[in-house]
């Protein structure tokens, strides 16, 4: 699971997936969290840029599912 809270309102959002997507003719960077977009940067050329940026607006949490053999 994966918990997104905006930093300057509180807005929180949960799931379980999270994608980056970078438009290399706009160099528009969007985040997608089960496929709802989350939040857009601009002039991003890669994903560490673009994660970085969303590292300034958001605070993120990641819980990881214990695996049972």
């Amino acid at each position: 699971m994966i918990t997104l809270e905006n930093i300057s309102t509180g807005e929180v959002f949960i799931g379980d997936e999270i994608e980056f997507f970078i438009d290399d003719d706009t160099l528009i960077g969007e985040v997608f969290l089960d496929g709802d977009l989350v939040f857009q940067s601009l002039d991003v050329i890669d994903d560490e840029q673009l994660e970085h940026e969303l590292k300034k607006e958001f605070k993120i949490l990641e819980e990881h599912e214990d695996i049972v053999f």
